[in-house]
């Protein structure tokens, strides 16, 4: 049976997290798999479209239960991690729960990951199994065990008997995922989140939007939401969980986005709600076929990922008229869980450039802020996550429970946030964090390269790119071809730089031997 109404709220207390206070909801389910159980209030319902297969809440409840018992076999346990490493798809989603279902961490690492970059994040968190699609599973460890997802997905798991209910861990602070995330430093690292993270993330969301359990009929009409973002990220996770609650209906496109095919699934699959990365947006509206019929059915429409101008906001509503009360933008993060600030329609509108209104159990101080109220952005709530795995003490998460986020902004009196700029060394590419200490310590591996720094650029498509200066070694002459294609034999394919400027003069640098990147992006050649 589906758990009850009851183990939902929106009443908010002061509680104590880990030592420190933090604000909770009073009501709240203790474990992922309650949310999963609740789906069964929906069991006819349609919630996974991919192509032309279609799998029901119930079919993927079954497909979890059977899922979970052969990780088993596998001797996946209690706590032991699961990497995922693998394409959007049904069976991504049914392993992803099942991991969960089972006791263990799921880890869900970067589709688009070089062989360096996966191997870092298996050594990191050291897997029990790593579950692969065809098309990556030569990019595994060689010491790792493989398992090809559609040899442990197979298609009579949609049809298997009903299970017993597998135990769970009590403890809502038990870790549930690792989510791996560019930082400032190099290699990406695994923030983690525990069940308590998610669900408090999930209901926030609910809550805002007002579906929880005992708001919503039995019979209440289906949101059907396309979701384009990689399940790699924490956005595209809580796409697939609020539909477990609300009873909607989740379609992913075949493979890479592709505006063209997004908007025939909308027509199509009738499609109320998309959220994605400005980038994503842009490249739909830019298409002929936005422009050339109506998408009726489109009524939701939020952005974030990487900052999000009004002028992009006002296309959306043009093109997708129907969608005008509810387009809006989010701010959120990994390390946080989730969804720190969101806002649509008229709240986005009377406040040119807020992200929106803090989530009910959010708090955000702002560091040091100047005299215009700005500074570094500091979040704490119940879905932050517990630290980076393998690093305790990261300053990223300080004592009392404070993430620093490395973004700028200012708070106003209504709890209205406003991100304007950052302090951390990100390059944010079309929605992809990119590490430029990363992307310069590999090009600073290659024998003709002395110096190099790293730098974003705008981009009217990706938002930023990533741009490389690079000073040669004493008599070399590298050329921009050669450092690409050394960059990409150690990075993902988002973090190559697509700008270069290969200069004989030194980096600029202040008195304290720093290079001034600010200095670097003004003086760039066109």
């Amino acid at each position: 049976m589906f758990q009850s109404s009851s183990g939902w709220g929106s009443e908010v207390v002061e509680s104590t997290l880990h030592g420190h206070p933090c604000l909770m909801y009073a009501t709240r389910p203790r474990s992922l798999s309650d949310v999963l159980d609740a789906s069964l209030r929906w069991s006819d319902r349609v919630f996974l479209v991919q192509g032309e297969r279609r799998i029901t809440f119930a079919q993927h409840h079954r497909a979890v239960q059977a899922v979970a018992n052969r990780l088993r076999e596998y001797g996946v346990g209690e706590g032991d991690r699961v990497a995922l490493y693998a394409a959007n798809s049904h069976e991504w989603v049914t392993t992803f729960f099942a991991t969960i279902a089972l006791g263990a961490v799921a880890v869900p690492c970067n589709g688009w990951w070089a062989g360096a970059e996966l191997a870092h994040a298996c050594g990191v968190v050291t897997p029990t199994v790593v579950v692969c699609d065809e098309r990556r599973a030569e990019r595994v460890p060689p010491e790792l065990r493989r398992i090809a997802l559609t040899d442990l997905v197979t298609d009579d798991v949609w049809d298997a008997p009903a299970a017993a209910r597998l135990p769970n861990p009590a403890d809502e602070n038990a870790p549930a995922v690792v989510l791996f995330t560019a930082g400032t430093t190099g290699f990406p690292k695994g923030a983690v989140l525990a069940h308590r993270s998610l669900i408090a993330n999930l209901q926030t969301l609910l809550v805002v939007s007002r579906k929880l359990p005992h708001e919503i009929a039995d019979d209440a009409p289906e949101s059907v939401t396309l979701v384009g973002l990689p399940l790699f990220h924490i956005g595209a996770i809580q796409l697939i969980l609020v539909p477990l609650m609300t009873g909607g209906r989740v379609v992913f496109p075949a493979g890479r986005f592709d505006p063209e095919e997004v908007l025939r699934l909308i027509d199509r699959e009738g499609v109320t709600m998309f959220s994605g990365v400005p980038t994503m947006a842009d490249r739909l509206l830019r298409h002929p076929d936005a422009a050339g019929r109506e998408y009726p059915t489109l009524r939701t429409v939020v952005l974030g990922g990487s900052p999000v101008s009004d002028e992009l906001l006002e296309r959306v509503s043009t093109t997708f008229p129907n969608s005008r009360r509810r387009v809006g933008r989010t701010y959120g993060l990994t390390e946080a869980g989730g969804v720190v600030s969101t806002g649509v329609g008229e709240q986005v509108a009377a406040r040119p450039g807020t992200s929106g209104r803090l989530g009910p159990v959010v708090e955000v101080r702002i560091s040091e802020p100047g005299a215009d109220g700005e500074g570094e952005v500091l979040v704490r709530s119940p879905s932050s996550m517990d630290g980076y795995w393998g690093l305790p003490g990261d300053p990223t998460l300080d004592a009392d429970g404070w993430i620093h986020t490395g973004d700028l902004g200012r708070l106003d009196d209504d709890r209205f946030l406003y991100i304007t700029g950052r302090r951390k060394e990100v390059v944010i590419r079309g929605g992809e964090n990119v590490s430029a200490v990363r992307v310069e310590t590999v090009l600073h591996e290659h024998p003709d390269v002395a110096e190099v720094a790293v730098i974003g650029l705008p981009d009217p498509d990706l938002g930023e790119i990533v741009a490389a200066a690079v000073v040669p070694a004493a008599g070399a002459e590298p050329t921009a071809g050669e450092l690409e294609r050394w960059a990409r034999a150690s990075l993902a394919h988002f973090a190559v730089p697509s700008r270069w400027w290969i200069r004989a003069e030194p980096l600029p640098v202040n008195d304290a031997g720093k290079v001034v990147k600010a200095r670097l992006a003004q003086e760039w050649p066109d």
